[in-house]
């Protein structure tokens, strides 16, 4: 069903309109804020990440546990060759096995590293480390790994620190809840890397956030499809032939 502004044609035709109860009264504000609702709690999954209790989109599928921004950013990208190493699981490890080649992941938290025990493939390693071994664990890994994720419990300036170590040449790191760590954000800008903050919603909270990437200056991970950008959840999937194409000399 589509919604949209109806022009009477005429006085009398109006007030038809009015009275018509399949016609819904309403200010232009609050239908195009009623769109940008539907998108958010349906087209996003908001609603099925709240009723599941974890990050899910539209289709019940697992997504990480970042702002909105960062999640449609990352999807473009072809992850099938890359290694991933995450401080701190959940939906977001989930999401990672069916995209990377290899997924390490060490959790602090006992009961949830039994829980994931339970959901993951073969290409994760799942690790538990607690108290100061926790940030130490990657050191331990070996290799280059091209996408490091900053999101347990705990430690997060140190696990940063030991992740600017390990990152690949051409790879990079990822700070969730950066604007509540800004010490640690500014020691990995500090590192070299290209910082971008990504504000915006996240599946299964009531308040904005912010995920924040730091690249190195030569990151390069290929795309999943030819045409950059794509198109976002909920985008009008339009393309500008007048106006995208050189028209002077």
């Amino acid at each position: 069903m589509y919604w949209g502004p109806i022009q009477p044609k005429s006085e009398e035709n109006e007030k038809e309109l009015e009275i018509h109860p399949g016609v819904i009264d309403m200010p232009k504000d609050e239908l195009m804020l009623a769109s940008c609702s539907y998108i958010l709690g349906n087209i996003y999954g908001f609603k099925k990440s709240v009723e599941k209790g974890m990050a899910v989109d539209r289709d019940g599928q697992y997504i990480p546990l970042y702002t909105y921004p960062t999640i449609e950013y990352l999807r473009q990208f072809d992850l099938s060759k890359k290694v991933v190493f995450e401080f701190g699981g959940g939906a977001s490890t989930l999401y990672w096995m069916e995209r990377a080649e290899k997924v390490y992941t060490v959790e602090n938290n006992a009961k949830w590293y039994e829980k994931l025990k339970a959901m993951v493939n073969n290409n994760v390693e799942l690790l538990y480390a607690a108290g100061e071994q926790f940030p130490k664990v990657i050191k331990s890994i070996g290799g280059r790994l091209d996408l490091i994720v900053v999101d347990g419990a705990g430690y997060r300036y140190d696990c940063a620190r030991f992740a600017v170590e390990c990152l690949s040449d051409n790879g990079v790191i990822i700070l969730d809840n950066a604007d509540w760590h800004p010490n640690t954000a500014k020691m990995l800008k500090n590192s070299g890397l290209l910082q971008v903050d990504m504000y915006g919603f996240k599946p299964t909270e009531s308040h904005t956030s912010t995920t924040s990437l730091f690249l190195k200056r030569n990151f390069d991970f290929p795309t999943r499809q030819t045409k950059q950008p794509a198109f976002g959840w909920g985008a009008k999937e339009l393309h500008s032939d007048d106006w995208d194409k050189q028209l002077l000399d």
